[in-house]
């Protein structure tokens, strides 16, 4: 078994955050690093329009971002959410539900082309990182230590990281040789974009600080908004739905019936609706991360989720960031610093995954349900009289860099305490929380500014 590298160059497949924050880690390390992208350079072509749904920023994905030391640049293209602005049926007046009750506990919504943009440049910036674009990987040849891309032509290997997504070829790979399993499992609900255009000013014609939901129970909209004036809207439905929408009539038909506010921001709608692609949404459950200490999966390529809980990019760049950790740790036995790598991660991939799902019942239809109201203020009040023992579970995955699978663990048992409480007035929860296993420190940026959490364009 291969367990010292043998020089200093490394290969990564795919572009986006989280290959090119490998590409810098990588790079810090002393590596010279070699990425290979399929599509063009996002720099310099448009190729996410109608399929990039806004990137919510939290801790987890911040904390890599100041490692990496772009954060500065990241500020200037984001924008902070302070809560979910829920859109009632027949309530002409949305209600704001805060994400916290501290003044950092904001989201910040980025667009995934221009961090993924300051993420290539800063990579380039070492003087260590080639990226070469256009250049789609069709097969490994491990026993060659050889790529071969779609044109072609072949290039060799020493060490390979596959960030190259939900589709990845590098994971096919390891399972071609029985180094990897795995399996996606597909949610029977697909997802559209729209764009909610500026006003004429160039100013956000909805509040932009917050997350806007339109729930509807079976399905939603969701807005977030973008620094040049607009929104990128997101229609998640199931798949009937979408395929009771094929004509222009049936599409401003619907929206009028379940979102007539939106039919009024959106006026092409129906045509927006008809030419953007259809998304599809699943998990991807893998085992096996890496091979031989020569190979190794990141990101998508290792824990792809849904979008429901905003953290697909974050955990991506919470796993670089540790997959970095692990190859400091074990410079002389890469092998060992996957397996502990994947040790560590696949849990918490777990955890996140599972928790994604659930979050898109609570968004589409629990955020109105007077039940859910209620245990999440009872959460919050319970919050500010022990909060060493005591966090929503949100906060927990938004705003902290406790494990997922913690942060999961606590949430269920803090659940099962609130539901007999908010069953049974004579209950005494205060005791029974603080009997509660006491929390870790919760969030490394609850004492700093690294981002702006009250800037933004105000309506």
């Amino acid at each position: 078994m291969n367990t010292t590298p043998t020089n200093t160059s490394a290969t990564i497949i795919g572009a986006g955050q989280a290959g090119a924050t490998l590409a810098i880690y990588l790079a810090r390390q002393g590596f010279d690093v070699t990425i290979y992208e399929s599509r063009p350079d996002l720099r310099r072509t448009d190729i996410d329009a109608g399929r990039s749904i806004n990137l919510a920023l939290a801790t987890r994905g911040i904390v890599p971002l100041i490692d990496v030391g772009v954060i500065d640049h990241v500020d200037a293209i984001t924008i902070p959410m302070r809560g979910r602005m829920v859109h009632t049926p027949g309530d002409p007046t949305p209600d704001l539900l805060p994400y916290g009750s501290k003044a950092h506990e904001v989201i910040h919504s980025v667009s995934r082309s221009d961090l993924n943009a300051i993420l290539l440049d800063e990579a380039e910036a070492t003087g260590l990182v080639t990226i070469e674009f256009e250049c789609a990987l069709d097969s490994v040849d491990f026993a060659a230590s050889t790529l071969t891309f779609a044109d072609g032509r072949s290039e060799p290997f020493d060490l390979l990281f596959g960030a190259d997504g939900a589709g990845s070829r590098v994971r096919n790979a390891l399972g071609a040789i029985g180094a990897s399993t795995y399996e996606t499992e597909w949610l029977d609900h697909d997802y559209k974009e729209l764009t909610l255009s500026a006003n004429p000013d160039g100013t956000h014609r909805i509040d932009p600080n917050a997350l806007h939901i339109w729930p509807r129970g079976e399905f939603m909209l969701i807005a977030l908004a973008n620094p040049e004036g607009d929104f990128t809207v997101t229609f998640f439905a199931p798949k009937s739905t979408f395929a009771a929408l094929s004509t222009p009539a049936e599409i401003d038909s619907f929206f009028a019936d379940e979102f007539p506010e939106v039919t009024s921001l959106i006026p092409d709608v129906a045509d927006q609706f008809a030419s953007n692609p259809t998304g599809r949404l699943g998990t991807l459950w893998a085992n096996g991360w890496s091979y031989d200490g020569r190979a190794v999966l990141v990101g998508d390529a290792a824990h792809a989720i849904v979008p429901f809980h905003g953290q697909g990019m974050n955990a991506a760049l919470e796993s670089v960031r540790a997959l970095d950790r692990h190859m400091r740790a074990s410079p002389d036995d890469l092998a060992a610093a996957f397996a502990n790598y994947e040790a560590e991660r696949k849990p918490d991939a777990d955890a996140i995954a599972e928790m994604a799902l659930d979050n898109y019942v609570e968004m589409r239809s629990g955020v109105v349900d007077p039940d859910y109201l209620t245990k999440r203020q009872l959460a919050l009040d319970l919050e500010a009289r022990h909060p060493n023992h005591i966090s929503p579970r949100y906060n927990m995955v938004m705003f902290s860099t406790m494990p997922y699978a913690e942060a999961q663990r606590r949430a269920h048992e803090q659940a099962e305490l609130i539901s007999v409480a908010v069953h049974d007035p004579s209950y005494d929860i205060d005791t029974a929380v603080t009997a509660l296993s006491p929390l870790p420190h919760l969030d490394p940026l609850a004492d700093t500014t690294v981002l702006s959490v009250t800037s933004g364009v105000p309506t």
